[in-house]
């Protein structure tokens, strides 16, 4: 018995102190292998059991800094960063004693926003969307002076002190899954100022600037108050949410494509499909005789199993489908996904014991796509059927379907549209989860690709998106530090007028909030595609501001053509531009994307040519014009550009309410 209980003691004593090593600890954000500012004073923080006495002595001074742990155990230093180099090492003592290793110091950047941000270098080759010489840019991505730190998804509707992710130096493991254009602006810097450099990623696709503004300056913008006068985002997500069901069944109903009590006849095992074409599974439905569709499809395919499968929960595999479905086997209802959010999200449906036959059973699958490349478009390993408790891969489904057209929604009333369903997409979520748990790591700057979920109403962007620039520079308190962002690409948006607007509200942002800069990507868009494939340009275009603005490098372009003021000559117009850098340009003998309106404020395609640092607009059918508009249509894609090869800028030189082009 004494020998049991001193065991139990010494038992107790390991766990008390294994409890009270684990006091220490810190942030994701803070740990080895972390690029720091350089030559600035910079946070260290985490946390220790209440009034636990901390000191933090980095390797390069040795010079310790003292605190204590205050409420909630929290405690937080400054030190002092030397010029770039390293690896250094810091040495944090508290309850317990922790050494930082591997430890820089350079530029350090956040890359945040939206889909076009988060693409990874390897790109979405399995949704058919690449990036381009994608292989050779991983291939090379062997840099071990850039560190890179992915910020985990994540939402909340109160501020998070955490984020999952670590810091680790580039090569081309860790890059391929690395932000493409936060990579491509990375190694320039790099190559251009030869000194570590820290890239913190933070984005997610499909998401709104709202939701990466915190609660305090989401209540300056009246938009998205509730009745209590304040922002209330959790009651203004569950609003947006129940008003958009309806709307949205409603819809579906006008597609046959709601799920209803009775089994729709395609799917019932009796069906005739003979007279369907034949495409293979999985595909993207331009890849097929179906070809570009916005619309619905109905998908049926007839397998086997094998008997002792028939008593067992079973369980159906469809990978990503563009973007909703709702699938049936043997006549019941299995799964659907009724969200156009969700055509990245894999299908996975449990099949009950008794639903499946050994011979003769009927899967049918009904999509619908609103835009895009449509289509159950994964990889081929994704599609299965297997026991639930299978080790094994089960049984492939791939293969050739039959498949028909149904409802083509050009013949429908439009899609509802949701701006704020998803949480990721709900005022202060992201803010929260993505952005406050890496608050204060001290940053250069930042940059930013988004806009797409906001284009629904730009001018409400020009209130959301510089009071979410001035949200961060107030939070981080490091005054204006530099803020350059990316302005959405052509594309063939379902309606063709409101881009216009959310990328003036761009231009806009860049003229009123100081140390901003704007990359104009009009010349390197997809008509095909939200997520154009040069995202080397982009991230090249950013390191030119960079590198200009607060590096210094001078005889550096960073800009386009940008729009300064017009004259009326007679019955044409003069555009006078800043920044046309030895003169404009243009690869083609027509200047395109010009038009031309009267004071009946009807715009007409415009006819117009390069006068040395200018441009003359005009039209034959617009005797005495008043206004012009330059790239103002989701597909415009513009031929105008200064000596050094950069696009022009977007504009209009009238105020008036868009109008659909004649």
């Amino acid at each position: 018995m004494k020998s049991i209980r001193s065991f139990l003691v010494i038992g107790i004593c390991v766990l008390s102190v294994s409890g009270l090593k684990a006091q220490l600890r810190f942030p994701s954000i803070i740990g080895n292998h972390m690029v720091l500012q350089r030559e600035s004073e910079v946070a260290i923080w985490g946390w220790d059991k209440l009034g636990a006495v901390i000191t933090v002595t980095p390797s390069w001074n040795r010079l310790p800094v003292t605190t204590r742990a205050h409420r909630e155990g929290r405690w937080m230093v400054t030190i002092q960063t030397p010029e770039a180099g390293g690896p250094f090492s810091i040495e944090i003592k508290g309850s317990n004693r922790v050494t930082l290793t591997d430890i820089w110091t350079g530029e350090v950047w956040l890359c945040s926003g939206q889909s076009n941000m988060e693409m990874p270098l390897r790109g979405w080759t399995e949704h058919n969307m690449p990036i381009a010489g994608s292989e050779e840019a991983i291939a090379t991505a062997d840099y071990p002076q850039i560190h890179l730190f992915t910020v985990k998804r994540a939402t909340s509707f109160k501020p998070l002190d955490d984020c999952s992710g670590e810091w680790a130096a580039c090569t081309p493991l860790t890059a391929k899954d690395f932000s493409a254009v936060g990579y491509f602006f990375g190694r320039e810097i790099y190559k251009r100022l030869k000194v570590p450099i820290g890239l913190i990623f933070s984005a997610w696709g499909g998401t709104p600037a709202e939701a990466w503004t915190s609660r305090e300056y989401i209540d300056k913008i009246p938009y998205f108050h509730g009745s209590s006068g304040h922002a209330d985002p959790e009651a203004f997500h569950q609003k947006k949410l129940e008003t958009y069901k309806k709307k949205q069944q409603q819809w579906l109903d006008q597609l046959n494509f709601s799920p209803g009590d009775a089994t729709p006849g395609w799917a019932m095992p009796a069906f005739d499909d003979g007279q369907w074409s034949e495409i293979p599974v999985p595909s993207n439905w331009e890849a097929t005789s179906i070809g570009h569709f916005e619309g619905t499809v109905t998908y049926r395919l007839e397998f086997k199993v094998p008997k002792k499968w028939i008593d067992q929960v079973n369980t159906l595999s469809l990978g990503p489908i563009d973007e909703m479905d709702i699938t049936y086997l043997n006549e019941k209802l299995v799964g659907k996904q009724l969200s156009v959010y969700g055509w990245a999200t894999p299908r996975v449906y449990e099949i009950p014991p008794g639903l499946l036959k050994h011979k003769g059973n009927i899967l049918a699958v009904k999509v619908a796509n609103t835009s895009g490349i449509g289509g159950i478009n994964g990889k081929k390993s994704d599609l299965r059927i297997q026991p639930e408790n299978s080790k094994k891969t089960g049984q492939s489904l791939a293969g050739a379907w039959r498949a028909k057209k149904s409802e083509a929604f050009d013949s429908i009333a439009p899609m509802p549209g949701c701006s704020h369903c998803a949480l990721s997409q709900t005022p202060t979520t992201l803010y929260n989860g993505m952005i406050h748990p890496i608050i204060p790591y001290r940053i250069k700057g930042a940059i930013w690709y988004q806009g797409e979920s906001n284009r629904y109403d730009g001018e409400l962007y020009k209130k959301i998106f510089p009071n979410m620039i001035k949200n961060w520079r107030h939070d981080w308190g490091l005054g204006d530090f530099p803020f350059y962002f990316v302005q959405i690409a052509p594309f063939t948006y379902r309606d063709p007028y409101s881009t216009g607007l959310l990328r003036e509200a761009q231009t806009y942002t860049y003229q009123h909030v100081p140390h901003t800069g704007m990359v104009v990507t009009m010349d390197i868009g997809s008509l095909k595609t939200i997520h154009p494939p040069n995202k080397e340009a982009v991230g090249f275009r950013l390191a030119q501001w960079a590198l200009a603005k607060d590096y210094g490098m001078e005889n550096l372009y960073y800009s386009g053509p940008m729009y300064r003021g017009y004259q009326k000559e007679g019955s044409k117009i003069r555009i006078y531009f800043s920044h046309f850098c030895g003169g404009l340009w243009s690869p083609d003998d027509t200047l395109s994307c010009f038009r031309i309106a009267g004071a009946d404020r009807v715009f007409h395609k415009a006819k117009a040519v390069i006068d040395k640092i200018t441009v003359v607009v005009w039209s034959d059918e617009v005797p005495d014009p008043v206004a012009v508009r330059f790239g103002w249509e989701s597909t415009d894609i513009p031929n105008l550009f200064n000596m050094s090869r950069l696009p022009a800028w977007p504009f209009r030189t009238d105020d008036w309410e868009i109008e659909r082009v004649k």
